[in-house]
């Protein structure tokens, strides 16, 4: 009685079987189908079962390796694409005011964890006072990684009247789970109104990493 092989599932016939072209053919199908790293896209993944554990696939579509445990699919991601865009903006804002303004729109192309890292660059009248505040906003959603947002103080000099002063902020943000398809990257600024100085924004830099988030890497 024929049995078959444990990795590849190919017919093994035993001598007493009669002899078929078509076990032989299917045999063949099934390791030109099967190179070292099987080949297909990530809604005609293989279910295979034990005997094929440690055996990977490349997915066309996600242009993404993956390895099978002997029960699931586990991802390799061990390269992070990384996106990073500048704009200058060169925009006014008001006391009392709060604009999201669009840095950049993107595309991923597969289930991911999103780091990212953005500066904005800020001006002010040097003979004024204001409080301001600065945020990351994912499509359109405002990120507060740890709960709060940047500060920053504008403390002016009554002595300097004709001059601009500057000042740079760093915001941090993780977005665990983002799905494929575009996403945006926003800045939100936020100006107090116990004051009646203007901000002027002048620019804003973010870079964005691809990659695996879990929370137990969290340490504080």
């Amino acid at each position: 009685m024929a049995t078959y092989s444990t990795v590849m599932g190919l017919k093994l016939n035993d001598p007493s079987d009669s002899f078929e072209l078509s076990d032989f053919v299917a045999n063949w199908e099934t390791i030109d189908a099967s190179p070292g790293t099987y080949i297909c896209t990530s809604n005609t993944r293989p279910n295979w079962g034990a005997g094929q554990a440690g055996r990977m696939i490349l997915m066309k579509d996600l242009k993404q390796l993956s390895y099978w445990d002997g029960g699931s699919w586990n991802d390799l991601r061990d390269a992070a694409p990384v996106f990073s865009w500048g704009a200058f903006f060169g925009k006014w804002i008001n006391p009392g005011s709060s604009p999201v303004i669009n840095l950049c729109t993107f595309t991923v192309g597969r289930p991911c964890a999103l780091a990212i890292f953005l500066s904005g660059t800020y001006e002010y009248v040097n003979n004024g006072n204001q409080d301001a505040y600065q945020d990351i906003v994912f499509d359109g959603v405002t990120q507060r990684w740890g709960n709060y947002r940047e500060y920053l103080r504008f403390a002016g000099n009554n002595l300097d009247s004709g001059n601009y002063a500057g000042v740079n902020a760093c915001s941090i943000g993780m977005i665990p789970s983002i799905q494929p398809g575009v996403h945006n990257i926003g800045i939100q600024v936020e100006v107090s109104s116990n004051y009646r100085t203007p901000v002027y924004l002048v620019g804003a830099k973010t870079i964005a990493f691809v990659s695996l988030f879990n929370y137990s890497n969290n340490t504080l």
